[in-house]
């Protein structure tokens, strides 16, 4: 019984932490898994955002600066992560209950390059109705090279009204709604 409870302890940091970010050449699968969390509160004003474009599963392309005068959440994801398939729900439900206030972008590093139409069976299997699609080479070093210097995923960064990231966080836990509802109210009542 009690080596059972281990493994389920164990199971439950792997499942709920980050993965490794992966390479292209790499098969899918998890490569590495962070044991631990990061997150962070950033100063008031924040760092800017890097103002990154790309191609939505649907073909259409979107700027972060089109989103300006709305709250937004991006997600830096992995199909092949379970914290991150793990996280998707809980930012579609904040996307859904904020209705229109609240934009969330999910960004797949695993198809960097590739046809955002690849991501589309992936998206409707997930269920999730924000914006999807592949992340270039520079969204991620901008974010995750500038901001965490870490090659972990999920990595998520809420962005307030005038384009500044002013929250992130680095891997997933169920109790990270909470946190992401709190920064989003926080950020919504700002001018």
């Amino acid at each position: 019984m009690r080596k059972l409870l281990t493994a389920t302890l164990v199971l439950s940091l792997l499942a709920f932490s980050g993965c490794q970010k992966e390479n292209q050449e790499k098969s899918v699968g998890v490569s590495s898994v962070e044991t631990s969390s990061v997150k962070r509160d950033i100063k008031p004003k924040g760092v800017l955002a890097y103002n990154f474009t790309f191609k939505d599963v649907n073909g259409k392309v979107h700027r972060l600066s089109d989103f300006r005068g709305k709250v937004v959440i991006v997600q830096f994801f992995g199909t092949y992560c379970p914290p991150c398939r793990a996280e998707m729900p809980v930012l579609d439900k904040i996307y859904r209950d904020y209705k229109g206030k609240v934009v969330v972008i999910g960004l797949s590093v695993d198809y960097t390059g590739a046809p955002p139409e690849k991501l589309k069976p992936f998206v409707e299997k997930m269920g999730v109705s924000y914006l999807v699609g592949p992340a270039t080479d520079k969204a991620w070093d901008e974010y995750a090279g500038r901001i965490t210097g870490l090659d972990s995923i999920p990595q998520t960064y809420i962005i307030d009204k005038n384009g500044y990231i002013r929250y992130y966080e680095v891997g997933f836990a169920p109790s990270y709604e909470g946190l992401f509802r709190k920064a989003v109210d926080q950020l919504l009542k700002e001018g």
